[in-house]
């Protein structure tokens, strides 16, 4: 009887013989490779299949207590924006608070206009403005009241058409009220203040016949004052800073010196006298029909001890001669501004110095530099030119 042999190796080693034909089986044929020369077969096109969505991974949740960090913005460089700051990541220090910077120190403001008070009462100035309507109008507008017989209202706007300082702004309301007391006034300036071209100044509305006869009245008033008020703020302009101050003269229109020497004063000038007789003032004149300048000194020291004398001189021989007679003001008439400053250094300041006589804006400040304490133009009055305004109507 033959003895049984164990299966397994054996079983095993056909089942692996019998899967490897069959791995062989379904192995596809290797072809042979092409000649050189031959021509490439075409291949035929790969179509891109789309891809399957894949879905989102999804987030577990956060565990109790754990803080959500903000997401951080985005940094935008060079653009001066709030964006350039970025989030801080997690864990680091917040960024320190900006230094704030202090805001600029406002603009000084402009000194305010010195308020010159008119020093004559207004019955004067009524008296003077009822004068000029009765030169100006007579017996009534015929051409106005012709054509505006009835209730036509009109309304006026005062334009400055150049630079200057205004003067007489109230006498030009004072024109129209006296004129009609129904007319309305509404300031846009004060006196003093310095004007610029195409500024409004004032309106004015009421009865078109009432308006039209004011108007020129009012503006011949305004515009003379404030080219008075205009000339002497050049002139005092032209020696600022100097001790040196600009005075008028008495060389004024006739009936309108107290309205002239406000304007002096409302555009930065001095005035000092109203006439002859508060002061004692020698001319050339008084010089001419007398005995000298000891002689003048003396019989007015006479007269009216205690006053003060200003004494005109013409030459140095002149100026040594009131500075022994111990005169008050010192009146160089048409010193050159060389001979003043000789003049200032004989004086030693013994008494006042005021220049008079051909000075004008383009040598004042040199008369200033030289040491006088006044400077009097005749120009601020005498040959002044008018202010240039515009009084535009319309209804």
């Amino acid at each position: 009887m033959k003895s049984a042999r164990p299966k397994t190796a054996s079983s095993a080693a056909r089942s692996s013989s019998a899967a490897r034909k069959v791995v062989a089986a379904n192995r596809p044929a290797v072809k042979a490779p092409a000649p050189r020369n031959s021509q490439p077969q075409a291949q035929p096109a790969l179509i891109a299949q789309p891809a399957a969505a894949q879905p989102a991974p999804v987030q577990p949740p956060l565990p109790p207590g754990v803080p959500i960090m903000p997401f951080p913005r985005p940094t935008i460089l060079g653009l001066g924006s709030p964006w350039r700051t970025a989030g801080r990541p997690p864990g680091m220090p917040p960024r320190p608070a900006p230094v704030p910077h202090p805001p600029p120190p406002p603009p000084p403001r402009p000194a305010a206009v010195p308020v010159v008070t008119m020093r004559f009462p207004m019955s004067a100035v009524d008296k003077l403005i009822k004068e000029a309507l009765a030169e100006d109008v007579g017996d009534g507008d015929l051409t106005t009241q012709s054509l505006f017989p009835g209730k036509v209202k009109a309304r006026g706007k005062l334009i400055a058409n150049e630079e200057g300082v205004l003067a007489g702004l109230p006498i030009f309301k004072r024109v129209f009220e006296l004129v009609d007391k129904n007319i309305t006034f509404e300031p846009r300036a004060t006196d003093g203040m310095a004007l610029a071209g195409g500024q409004l100044v004032a309106r004015v509305s009421g009865p078109a016949t009432s308006v039209l006869q004011a108007e020129r009245t009012a503006l011949n008033f305004l515009q003379h004052l404030s080219g008075i008020a205009s000339q002497t703020a050049r002139f005092a302009n032209a020696v600022k800073g100097t001790k040196t101050r600009i005075l008028d003269t008495r060389r004024t229109t006739p009936g309108l010196r107290f309205l002239e020497k406000y304007a002096v004063e409302v555009g930065g000038g001095l005035s000092l006298h109203k006439g002859l007789a508060d002061r004692l003032v020698v001319t050339e004149s008084h010089l001419a029909l007398s005995d000298g300048v000891p002689s003048i000194v003396r019989q007015l020291r006479k007269a009216h001890p205690g006053k003060r004398i200003e004494l005109t001189v013409t030459n140095m021989q002149e100026l040594e001669q009131a500075l022994v007679a111990k005169v008050n003001v010192l009146l160089l008439e048409n010193f050159p501004p060389g001979q003043v400053r000789q003049a200032i250094a004989l004086v030693q300041g013994r008494a006042k110095v005021e220049v008079t006589g051909k000075v004008g804006l383009d040598n004042a400040r040199a008369y200033a530099l030289a040491g006088v304490d006044f400077i009097s133009v005749s120009q601020l009055t005498q040959s002044v030119k008018a202010f240039d305004f515009s009084f535009r109507v319309s209804r």
